[in-house]
This record gives C-alpha cells, sequence and structure tokens, in this order.
C-alpha cells in the first residue's frame, strides 16, 4: 500500500538528508519515490536549471528506490495534491523540519492547505521515528510503534487498512469520549466501548507483534498527545474529517494533534 510516494521538493533540500528519508519510507515498503517541484515564476530559483534535482534523485537511487522527477507550478498545495493523484501515489510525504529557503511557505499555510485538499494520504514525519545517523540502521517494522485513534465512525474507519499495511511491533488503539450524565449510561457506554476495542484487537492482532487498547475521557487532542508520549508512539493514524461549514479545515482536533505531536502523523482523507 505504500509502494509509491510523493515528495514535495524545494531548492535547498540536501541530498544526504532526503537519503536518510528514503531510507525510513524503503523500510516502511517504498519502493518507488516521485520527486515533485513546484516552480515559483517569481522566484531567483524558479529558472530552467534543475539539476539540484538529479542530485537528489541520484542520492535516492544510490539506496535502491526508483525515482521520477516532476515539475509543476501555480498553487503549492493544488499542484502537490493533483500530482499525487496523477501519479498514482500511496502517499505524500512531508518534513516537519527540513533545511530549506522556502520551508517557512512549505511548512505554513501550504501545508495546512495540503492536508485539507489532498486526496491522497499525507505522511508528516515529525521527531518520531528519528532518522538515522551516519552509519546508523533504520526504523524497522519490528520497531514500529503505532497509535491508532478511533472514534468507530467512518472518518475513523478508512484507515484501518492503512493500520494494518504499516504493521509493526506494537498497535496500540484509543478511544476518547465524553462522560456520561448519570452512572447506569456510564457503565452501559464503558461495556459497549471495550467490546468495540476488543473486536478491533483481533482484527489488527495479525498485522502486529502487540496490540492493546484503551478508552480514556477528556478533551481528544490533548489525550491522543499524552498517550502518545507516554508509549513513545512513532507514528499517530488518523482520519480526516469532513468539514463543517466554518470549522477548521482539517477539524479542531486533528489540527492541534498535528501541530502539537512529536510522532508523525498519517493523516487518511
Amino acid at each position: 500500500m505504500f509502494e509509491k510516494t510523493l515528495i514535495p521538493v524545494a531548492y535547498g533540500e540536501r541530498p544526504d538528508e532526503l537519503r536518510k528519508i528514503g531510507r525510513i519510507l524503503k523500510s516502511l515498503g517504498s519502493e518507488s519515490i516521485c520527486l515533485f517541484h513546484v516552480s515559483d515564476t517569481d522566484s531567483f530559483f524558479g529558472g530552467s536549471d534543475l539539476s539540484w534535482l538529479m542530485l537528489l534523485k541520484e542520492a535516492l537511487e544510490e539506496i535502491g528506490l526508483n525515482v521520477r522527477i516532476w515539475t509543476g507550478s501555480d498553487h503549492i498545495a493544488s499542484a502537490i495534491a493533483e500530482a499525487a493523484l496523477l501519479e498514482g501515489a500511496d502517499e505524500i510525504y512531508l518534513k516537519a523540519k527540513r533545511r530549506w529557503q522556502l520551508r517557512s511557505i512549505l511548512l505554513g499555510s501550504v501545508s495546512r492547505d495540503l492536508l485539507r485538499l489532498a486526496d491522497t494520504p499525507v505522511f508528516v514525519h515529525k521527531i518520531r521515528p528519528l532518522l538515522p545517523g551516519e552509519g546508523e540502521g533504520t526504523i524497522t517494522r519490528d520497531d514500529l510503534i503505532v497509535l491508532y485513534a478511533t472514534d468507530f465512525d467512518e472518518a475513523s474507519n478508512r484507515p484501518l487498512p492503512y493500520v494494518m499495511q504499516f504493521k509493526g511491533g506494537w498497535c496500540h488503539i484509543l478511544h476518547i469520549r465524553g462522560r456520561r450524565a448519570d452512572p447506569g449510561s456510564e457503565k452501559r457506554k464503558s461495556s459497549e466501548v471495550k467490546e468495540k476495542l476488543s473486536s478491533l484487537e483481533e482484527e489488527l492482532r495479525p498485522y502486529y507483534g502487540r496490540v492493546t487498547s484503551e478508552e480514556r475521557i477528556g478533551n481528544a487532542a490533548n489525550e491522543v498527545l499524552f498517550v502518545s508520549d507516554q508509549i513513545k508512539a512513532d507514528v499517530i493514524i488518523l482520519g480526516r474529517r469532513r468539514p463543517a461549514f466554518l470549522s477548521s479545515p482539517m477539524g479542531d482536533t486533528a489540527e492541534r494533534i498535528v501541530s502539537g505531536s512529536k510522532a508523525s502523523i498519517f493523516l487518511v482523507p
């Protein structure tokens, strides 16, 4: 499911860092990379000399990935979202901290627009999993810790095939809700949630060395971030809700998690 990844790149990208990114993506199943650059005609770097892109391509090919280069123009987020669809990419990769000259653009409104517009899942690489240092091994699926946040609704169910495809050492399923008004309804609700969590555990057990679950009461974003740090999750998998009129484009909860998490985010539209 993660065989083809589209990576948006800008002038100033370092081949050595991209090579580390490639090693992570390869360990998660990527075989083919599309390096996509959106040209800015008003930029000093918007000319026809794209030799720096060839250096990035060669860096990824050195570690055994198939790489193709594609360029586009126009609105950056829209161009990236469209390219991912046309390329048939399984995911769009964004690094949350990059030494890009254009990082303030690509990590600000463009990133938020892309997370809102993309019909392709977006992998936002944060602090975890760590990029491998020189001579260090890359994280394997056996080491991977995945946090799957679910409300048991349609938006939460869409990521389930991706949760299965990530595979890994440990999947922790998390459901957060509000407290019921009276003890009787609270007890019934808790029993219903435990049954659903147990069913999900069984469904995911063939894909992970360890599967656990828990129910928490409180603010959804706060609890997801707290649990993620407690278990040192590498990836948080979320479904993107369709926004209501005048609501946050991603939904307030998803936006807070994407902004505040140390773990990487895999957001499924």
